[in-house]
């Protein structure tokens, strides 16, 4: 990028003492210099500068020579200012350029925004970039002098050149319009001649940008008395059309907040219960003001619709009576008040109140509608993976009275921070492309490829999507602390969780040095008195998990790549108490033996009180820790490892494989059961130190007994029998094949959590069956470096799934569910941790670290 200091004096000379005249008329040879250089009919994308010296300049954007769009009816950005105390403020609408210098692939506008109110100059340098032949950058770089701190936030709106075909967004093929709080933030455009546009983001820890619509709470999260962004992405309703705005926004620092004052609630009027619709099989009764629905299943129960706007922020409040977890969950609903979407998603069980009548409350931001309306649906609660399940003995009785709904009042004020001689920037991008299908799936992955290019990204489309995937979910913290962070997908971190284990292999997969240092050392400052670094961190409530699962392993890890990656200066002794607490914690005796009462992994939800000495991945997860203490140089520590007590950490974890099934067992006892985390600390360990634990056969025949699943003819290898192979899958006899795990039998899962695999229902998904593409490539980059003949094969394959399984959701999976039985898999379709599989591509050969914009040579 080519970003220029904006100063005063420069403003002042070029525009002031050299006089007005003089400054335009320079800035007029320019833009004719510019326009000679784009001839009438060129192909493709290209810039070109309209306006004259007395209404100011901005940028028409052109494909084949004509125009399709411009920004902010003929202006490049509006602006909201406060100062510091929100007594005085300044707006600036479709601001224009004094001066301006370019040709058809870059262009640089200059200005002033004059706030009278404030008394305040404030500099704005615009600066315009085609960086692929379908990708225009645009960079808003705003400075002032004049006061400690201005409030702003900043609107950049893409006006179609004429009424689009249609309006698309991220999750919508026909978008309705209105705020747009969607999987990942892109909306754009169809031209009538085909041309689909697409308005993109920089990343939020670079624009200033969060998805945080929830606070931590219980026994749901409700939404936050201020909610930034909430406008961060929107397009025109049907009014707006009507008038001639066809546009997509973006809206950088603004944030809502609740009013002062119950009485400032507007009650919203809710039908009669006799009025109330009845889904499925669910009945209703009604006596003395308590109606009771009897259902059978989590998707039969009630439908009360009710009245509600787009970016609009609601109260909910029941009594409530149930044997059974009840669901209270908030739809976006069609005139015939069926579902359109559920904007309470994942956010909607309440604890059964067999007895007594309790109190259910929350508050729910609702965004822009797809539908005609909102609606109360009241069941039994869905399984945790948000799967239908059964009632208890056949069926469930839900009590509920006294249901009231309030639409809270609200203010939008700016939030970004303006400070005196510190420049603040905003990139977006632009693009256009004749070649996108006009389908959801073509806008979504259109939109993931051209942000990874509009990046600098290099790769395939698989790897384009996990990057940009990830710089979607890289925000800040809040509107008080722009501190980035990374968050696993938009709905693990609805309320601003982090997770150790998800940022760590999400960053670590790329080599960006700021990320990677910055969120290292949130974690660390998060570190408890033991040493202990805490499962996941979040901002309006503390959550405190730190145990004896990855988390401190996985950060000393960090900090070991760090130092070697970029020279980090590590905090010492933050990672002298995290060593020390994880020698005392894993093996308190110095056997050799792990030691932990959670599985060190993805699986830590799983518990053992008393502590257990018998899990594979932990012993291997020993194995790498214990060596990374050493090579961490710590004084008073590191010399106290040996190479001898290496040696028999590394035999305990070679001696969980089992020669006569041929596999690494996931613990002593189960011999029934493969996965990849067994052989996960073996990639672990080539990739930190180029060290070989497990031998060559143990890894080869390990893989060769994984099973391939989800046979496809369209994928890259379909001799290979399947695309994916499952994370953990039963194999209980030795020569009859797979098979899933049910309610009474289930390997390294809880009672608790393997009830919902009665009945098939649990078959493919999740821990039982399914395909989760990091540890899977892992898996087979760890057979590649161990001569397994399968995997070049298998990585392309599993690429190639990852956005080709579910057709509409080219995007980064949580996981892909294979039984054919159970096609769906959760809500978590843009997720960050996946990137990992570049750095994993990387030790395999496959790609080079250049390839990553953000690289770092030390």
């Amino acid at each position: 990028m080519i970003y220029k200091r904006i100063s005063r004096r420069r403003f002042i000379e070029g525009s002031i003492k050299g006089g007005l005249s003089v400054g335009l008329a320079s800035s007029f040879v320019g833009l004719r210099a510019m326009a000679s250089e784009m001839p009438p009919g060129a192909d493709g994308l290209a810039l070109n500068v309209t306006g004259n010296p007395k209404e100011g300049y901005s940028v028409a954007l052109l494909f084949n020579g004509k125009p399709f769009a411009g920004h902010n009816h003929g202006g490049e950005f509006s602006a909201f200012f406060q100062n510091e105390e929100r007594s005085v403020e300044d707006r600036v609408n479709d601001w224009k350029a004094t001066s301006c210098s370019g040709n058809s692939t870059q262009v640089v506008l200059e200005g002033e925004c004059q706030l009278k109110n404030l008394n305040t100059t404030v500099f704005a340098h615009v600066h315009y970039e085609l960086v692929t032949p379908h990708v225009v950058r645009k960079n808003v770089r705003l400075q002032q002098d004049d006061m400690f701190m201005l409030f702003y936030q900043l609107s950049n709106r893409l006006q179609a050149e004429e009424n689009p075909a249609r309006f698309w967004s991220f999750d919508q093929l026909d978008s309705k319009g209105g705020s747009l709080h969607e999987y990942f933030p892109a909306a754009g455009f169809r031209t009538k001649n085909g041309l689909c546009v697409g308005l993109l983001t920089d990343s939020g820890y670079r624009n200033q940008w969060t998805r945080i619509v929830r606070r931590d709470g219980r026994p749901v999260k409700p939404a936050p008395r201020r909610i930034p962004d909430v406008n961060l992405y929107s397009g025109p309703d049907a009014e707006e059309r009507s008038k001639g705005h066809f546009f997509v926004q973006q809206t950088f620092g603004e944030i809502m907040e609740e009013e002062d004052g119950k009485e400032k609630a507007q009650m919203i009027a809710l039908p009669k219960v006799s009025s109330w619709k009845k889904q499925g099989e669910a009945t209703l009764d009604e006596r003395d003001g308590v109606a009771a629905v009897s259902t059978k299943s989590s998707d039969d129960g009630v439908i009360i619709p009710f009245a509600a706007r787009a970016c609009g922020l609601y109260s909910v409040r029941v009594e409530y009576r149930s044997a059974a977890p009840v669901a209270v969950q908030i739809w976006d609903v069609d005139e015939q008040s069926r579902k359109v979407s559920d904007i309470s998603l994942y956010n909607d069980r309440v604890p059964e109140s067999p007895g007594a009548w309790s109190e259910f409350r929350t508050t729910v931001f609702v965004p822009g509608l797809e539908g005609h309306g909102c609606a109360v649906f009241i069941s039994v609660a869905p399984s945790e993976q948000d799967l239908i399940v059964d009632a208890p003995a056949g069926f469930a009785k839900v009590e509920v009275r006294g249901l009231e709904i309030r639409l809270i009042a609200t203010r939008s004020q700016p939030y970004h921070r303006l400070e005196m001689g510190r420049a603040a920037e905003k990139t977006v991008f632009v693009f256009a492309d004749e070649t996108v299908p006009d389908t959801v799936r073509g806008h979504r992955l259109a939109s993931q490829v051209h942000l990874a290019d509009g990046l600098g990204f290099k790769g395939g489309e698989t790897e384009k999507v996990v990057y940009a995937d990830l710089m979607m979910l890289c925000w800040i913290a809040g509107p008080e602390t722009f501190r980035p962070i990374c968050a696993p997908s938009i709905w693990y971190s609805a309320a601003g969780e982090m997770y150790l284990r998800d940022s760590f292999f999400a960053l670590n997969g790329i080599h960006n040095r700021e990320l990677n240092e910055s969120v290292f050392n949130l974690w660390g400052e998060n570190q408890g008195a033991d040493g202990a670094i805490n499962t996941l961190v979040e901002p309006n409530l503390a959550n405190v998990e730190r145990k004896s699962n990855d988390s401190t392993p996985l950060w000393l890890l960090w900090a070991f790549l760090n130092r070697r990656r970029f020279g980090t200066k590590l905090p010492m002794e933050k990672v002298r108490r995290a060593a020390e607490y994880c020698l005392r914690t894993y093996d308190p005796h110095r056997e050799g033996i792990c030691w932990a009462q959670f599985v060190m992994g993805q699986l830590d939800v799983i518990r053992y009180p008393e502590g257990t000495s018998n899990i594979c991945e932990n012993q291997g997860v020993l194995a790498v820790t214990a060596r990374a203490i050493k090579e961490l140089q710590i004084p008073g520590v590191s010399e106290t490892i040996s190479e001898e007590y290496l040696g028999k950490v590394e035999d305990l974890y070679r001696s969980y494989y089992d020669p006569a099934r041929k596999f690494m067992r996931p613990a002593r006892d189960i011999p029934d059961a493969i996965g990849f985390a067994e052989i996960f600390p073996e990639f672990l360990s080539l990739w930190l130190f180029g060290r070989k634990i497990l031998s060559d056969e143990m890894v080869v025949n390990h893989l060769d007994r994984i099973p391939t699943m989800m046979p496809r003819k369209d994928c890259p290898h379909p001799e290979a029998g399947g695309v994916v192979r499952p994370i953990l899958i039963g194999l209980p006899d030795r020569d009859k094949g797979w098979k899933y795990f049910n309610e009474s039998w289930h390997p390294m899962i809880s009672d608790s959590f393997a009830a919902s695999y009665a009945n098939h229902g649990m078959d493919g998904i999740y821990y039982n069956g399914s395909s989760w593409m990091r540890i899977e490539v892992c898996g087979y980059v760890t057979g590649k470096l161990h001569g397994w003949s399968g995997a070049a094969t298998a990585i392309a394959n599993r690429l190639w799934a990852e956005t080709n399984i579910a057709p509409d959701f080219p995007t980064s999976q949580e996981y892909i569910a294979t039984d054919p039985a159970h096609p769906y898999f959760g809500y978590h379709r843009v997720f960050a941790w996946n990137s990992f599989v570049l750095q994993a591509l990387e030790l395999a050969g496959l790609r080079s670290q250049e390839m990553d914009p953000d690289h770092f040579t030390k």
